[in-house]
């Protein structure tokens, strides 16, 4: 597991659930000065959740670090 993927899953896991939303993924990268439009929202849900065999409309940590990987 790498250090950087634990910080960034953080920092965008705002309520500390084990879980990002696309609204905490929307606010975090608009923290980080980056606007991300719907489709790009959708698109990237869609490949990373359901990695771990859930569609839940969340990212866990093991998708996340699935799609960090990529």
């Amino acid at each position: 597991m790498s250090d950087e993927a634990d910080k960034v899953f953080k920092e965008f896991d705002q309520d500390g659930d084990g879980y990002i939303t696309a609204e905490e993924f929307r606010q975090a990268m608009s923290r980080r000065g980056e606007q991300v439009t719907q489709e790009e929202l959708a698109s990237i849900f869609e490949h990373a959740d359901g990695e771990d065999g859930d569609v839940d409309g969340k990212i866990s940590f093991r998708e996340f670090l699935t799609a960090w990987d990529a």
